[in-house]
C-alpha cells in the first residue's frame, strides 16, 4: 500500500499516477475514479509525496472528474467516518488550475488545519508566506507541494490505458460516460449499473436502453 489501507498502488497506477513502477496486479474490472481519489483525500497526510502527485494529477485531470459523483460518494460516506477538510483543500486547487465546477465542494472548515507539523509549518509560513489560494483555515506554506506534469500519466496516456477516463473524454464528464463504461465492462443490467457506478436507476435504465439500441440499430446498417 502506498497511502493507507483505503487505496493501492495499483488504484492510484489504473488513474494515471506514476509510481516508480511498472508493476502491476492483475486488473479488476472497476477502478473508479472519483472513489480513488476520495480514498486519497480521506489518508492526504498519510504519504506527503502521494499528496503532491495527487495534486498534480487534479491540475492535468481534474476537468474529467465527476463533481457530482465525488460529492455523493463525499455525502454518503460522513455517514460512516469524520469528515475530512482537505476535500476544501483539493476543491480550492482545483479551481485555482481553472476547473470552476469544483468550487461548490469548498467548504468553511475549522481551523487551523495542517498538512504536517504546525510547528515546521509556521516557521516555513514566516519565512515563505503562504499558498494564496488556501479556503480559510488551511495552514500550508508555500513550495511545499511539489506539483510536476511528470508524475501523472498525460490526457493521452491516460486515454490509452483507462476506458472510464476514455469514455469522459468522448461522453464530457458525466453520468453517461460512466454508465457507457460499465457497459463495455460487461455490467449489462441497470440494477449492476446503478450499483457500480454510483448513479439512480433512471438514468442507468435509460441510458443503457439507448446505449444497447444504438450499437444494434448501428450494427444492422453496417452488415446491409
Amino acid at each position: 500500500m502506498t497511502t493507507s489501507q483505503l487505496v493501492s498502488d495499483h488504484d492510484l497506477i489504473t488513474i494515471g499516477f506514476r509510481l516508480g513502477t511498472t508493476e502491476m496486479e492483475k486488473r479488476r474490472d472497476w477502478v473508479d475514479i472519483e472513489s480513488t481519489l476520495l480514498n486519497v483525500i480521506d489518508s492526504f497526510t498519510d504519504d506527503y509525496r502521494v499528496t503532491s502527485v495527487f495534486m498534480s494529477w487534479i491540475k492535468i485531470h481534474g476537468k474529467y472528474v465527476i463533481i457530482e459523483k465525488l460529492a455523493k460518494l463525499y455525502d454518503k460516506a460522513e455517514t460512516t467516518r469524520k469528515p475530512s477538510p482537505w476535500m476544501s483543500f483539493v476543491a480550492a486547487w482545483a479551481v485555482e488550475c481553472g476547473y470552476h465546477k469544483w468550487r461548490k465542494l469548498i467548504t468553511e472548515v475549522s481551523g487551523p488545519v495542517y498538512l504536517y507539523d504546525p510547528e515546521v509549518t509556521e516557521s516555513a509560513i514566516v519565512r515563505k508566506g503562504i499558498l494564496p489560494w488556501l479556503p480559510l483555515g488551511f495552514r500550508v506554506p508555500r513550495n511545499s507541494l511539489r506539483i510536476r506534469e511528470s508524475d501523472v500519466l498525460t490526457p493521452k496516456e491516460l486515454i490509452a490505458t483507462n476506458r472510464q477516463y476514455r469514455n469522459r473524454y468522448l461522453y464530457g464528464a458525466s453520468w453517461r460516460a460512466d454508465i457507457v463504461t460499465a457497459i463495455e465492462n460487461g455490467i449489462t443490467t441497470p440494477m449492476e449499473i446503478s450499483r457500480t457506478v454510483g448513479c439512480s436507476y433512471e438514468p442507468a435504465h435509460r441510458i443503457s436502453h439507448d446505449y444497447i439500441l444504438g450499437k444494434q440499430c448501428g450494427s444492422g446498417r453496417h452488415t446491409q
